[in-house]
């Protein structure tokens, strides 16, 4: 237990360092049109972040128990079909939602700010979760590290720290390049291609069904 706990802080920083290069740029084909179809701002962008960063933190952590519990890394279970199908499944769902509301809006003859967004949806932070599990859940070499160290404390709560503790360091650089960058670069781009605004969204729309797809065949 105190081996696992003395470990968390340099977990946390293999979290951060993944977090930092190819996490955000994972990210980006998942949460780049989404962001677009949404209504900008900062407050909405957290709307988008929360519960997919929320999918990942309970991917990581639940990935950490079944590995202390397993005594065994649980990598195999992360290459099963149905993880790719959470994913895929998860993201050709948001892109069907985006394309939805972008019609819905077009029917309505409204502005963005006098219809709901695609963020008020009631299925949108659920898709947004799973998008986040399924991200999590796939293969990748720090997270078989934290998933061979879980399995070596063969102790519930010591997995659960170290894969809660990885997740941590994860989410903060793709969470503050998406909820503070990518938000405000993306409403500036909204404002200069106003007219294009619906022709944005449908875009964006078929590029998460077509990212969805891809990911579900492999």
């Amino acid at each position: 237990m105190n081996e696992a706990f003395y470990s968390l802080p340099t977990v946390f920083v293999l979290g951060l360092a993944f977090g930092l290069g190819p996490c955000t740029v994972t990210c980006l084909p998942f949460l780049g049109p989404v962001f677009l179809a949404g209504d900008g701002g900062l407050r909405q962008s957290w709307k988008i972040v929360a519960p997919f960063s929320a999918g990942r933190l309970a991917a990581y952590s639940a990935l950490g128990c079944f590995s202390a519990l397993a005594g065994a890394s649980v990598d195999r279970v992360i290459h099963l079909p149905g993880v790719t199908w959470v994913w895929g499944g998860a993201t050709v769902a948001m892109g069907l939602l985006v394309w939805r509301q972008s019609f819905r809006r077009a029917r309505q003859g409204c502005a963005a700010s006098a219809c709901s967004g695609v963020q008020d949806h009631p299925l949108f932070p659920g898709g947004l979760f799973f998008m986040g599990v399924g991200m999590a859940a796939t293969p990748c070499a720090p997270l078989a590290t934290v998933m061979i160290t879980a399995a070596a404390t063969g102790n519930l709560v010591a997995g659960l720290q170290l894969g809660l503790s990885f997740g941590m360091g994860a989410v903060v650089a793709p969470a503050l390049v998406f909820g503070v960058g990518v938000a405000y670069f993306g409403q500036r781009i909204r404002l200069i291609l106003a007219d294009w605004r619906a022709d944005l969204e449908r875009a964006g729309a078929l590029l998460l069904m077509l990212v969805g797809l891809g990911t579900i065949l492999g």
